[in-house]
C-alpha cells in the first residue's frame, strides 16, 4: 500500500501498522502501561527523540526493531520514513522467516526475558555508529536455516550469552538428600561414547538448545542440530536437576543456532547442580568434573541449603 501524504513525499507504508483501521494518526503512539515495578523496560527512561520502535507479532513472539533516525520521530510521518531506512534488512527478513510482518510503531517494546531473544545490528561496519538493531525470538530463530543475502553482508550478529548443560538428572528424595561437600554425583550418560549435552542461550527454557558432543565435557563441540528431545521426565516424586558448566561463555551466533557446527573452546572442569529447569531452576551445589569409572562425574565442594 502506498500513501501520498504530502504533494512531494511518497512513503510506502506497507510495513507500518498504526494505531486504528486505516487510518495514518499524527500523534505519538502512547506510552504502555506499567503495572509492576519489575517490568524490565520501565529503568529504560526516557527514549532519545531521534530513535523509533517498531514491534511485529509472530507465531513465535514479539519481534522488536529500532531505528535511528535523523530527525524527531513524534508522527506517522516520520515514522515511516525511519521504517524506510530498514527496509532492505526487512525484506531479507521476510524471505528468510516467510512470514508476513507488520510493524507497529510503538513508544516502547514488550519487555523480553533477558537471553530469550536474539540480537542483530547493522551496518555491519563496527567502526560505523549502529543505527538500528532487529530483536527475534529465538523460538523463531531455532526454526529457520542459516541466513543468507543481506542478513549476513548487511549486519552484524551479536554474540549472546550461553548456558552449557552437560546433564539432566532425576533424583530421587534420599539421593538429593544425600548431597554433600566430599560426595559425587555420577553422570549416567558420560558412560556413552557419544555422550551429549545443551547449548542454550541463557534465559531460553530447558527443552531448547543445540547439541554438544562432550568429549570432554570442558572443551564441548557443537554438533549438527538433532530432533528436540524435551525436558527430561522423571518417576513421580524425582527431582529433577541439571549439571551446568559454571563458565557461561558469549557465543557467535552461528554455534548457539545450531547452523555452523565447531568447537567453544576450553571452559574449564569447574560445574554445578542447579534444581529445577531453566530459568527457575536454582543453583543447589557446586564442584568439578572429573573421570569416574568409564565417564565422569561432579566431584561435590560445596552444597547450598535448602
Amino acid at each position: 500500500m502506498e500513501l501520498l501524504l504530502d504533494d512531494d513525499l511518497d512513503i510506502d507504508l506497507d510495513r507500518l501498522a498504526l494505531p486504528g483501521v486505516g487510518q495514518v494518526v499524527d500523534d505519538a503512539p502512547q506510552e504502555p502501561a506499567r503495572d509492576s515495578a519489575s517490568n524490565d523496560q520501565a529503568s529504560i527512561g526516557p527514549m532519545p527523540e531521534d530513535v523509533a520502535w517498531f514491534e511485529a507479532a509472530s507465531p513465535f513472539g514479539p519481534l522488536s526493531l529500532c531505528v535511528q533516525h535523523g530527525g524527531t520521530v513524534r508522527h506517522a510521518t516520520a515514522a515511516a520514513v525511519a521504517l524506510q531506512q530498514a527496509g532492505a534488512v526487512l525484506d531479507a527478513l521476510d524471505d528468510w522467516t516467510a512470514l508476513d510482518l507488520d510493524w507497529r510503531w510503538t513508544a516502547l517494546p514488550q519487555a523480553a526475558d533477558a537471553g530469550s531473544h536474539m540480537v542483530l545490528r547493522w551496518p555491519a561496519d563496527e567502526a560505523v555508529p549502529v543505527c538500528a538493531h532487529l530483536v527475534l525470538p529465538w523460538l523463531l530463530v531455532r526454526r529457520l536455516p542459516a541466513p543468507t543475502g543481506a542478513l549476513v553482508e548487511a549486519v552484524r550478529w551479536e554474540p549472546a550469552q550461553a548456558t552449557v548443560v552437560v546433564a539432566q538428572l532425576a533424583l530421587s528424595s534420599d539421593e538429593f538428600d544425600a548431597l554433600e561437600p566430599g560426595g559425587a554425583v555420577v553422570l549416567p550418560g558420560s558412560m556413552r561414547a557419544d555422550w551429549r549435552g545443551v547449548l542454550r542461550a541463557a534465559g531460553e527454557p530447558a527443552d531448547a538448545g543445540v547439541p554438544l558432543l562432550l568429549a570432554p565435557p570442558q572443551a564441548p563441540q557443537v554438533v549438527p542440530r538433532e530432533p528436540a528431545a524435551g525436558p527430561l521426565a522423571g518417576e513421580g516424586g524425582a527431582i529433577v536437576c541439571e549439571v551446568r558448566l559454571d563458565t557461561t561463555p558469549r557465543v557467535a551466533i552461528e554455534r548457539l543456532a545450531g547452523w555452523t557446527p565447531g568447537e567453544l573452546g576450553d571452559l574449564g572442569a569447574q560445574a554445578c547442580l542447579w534444581q529445577g529447569e531453566g530459568t527457575s531452576a536454582r543453583r543447589c551445589a557446586s564442584g568439578t568434573l572429573m573421570p569416574w569409572g568409564g565417564g565422569w562425574a561432579l566431584a561435590l565442594e560445596a552444597v547450598q541449603p535448602g
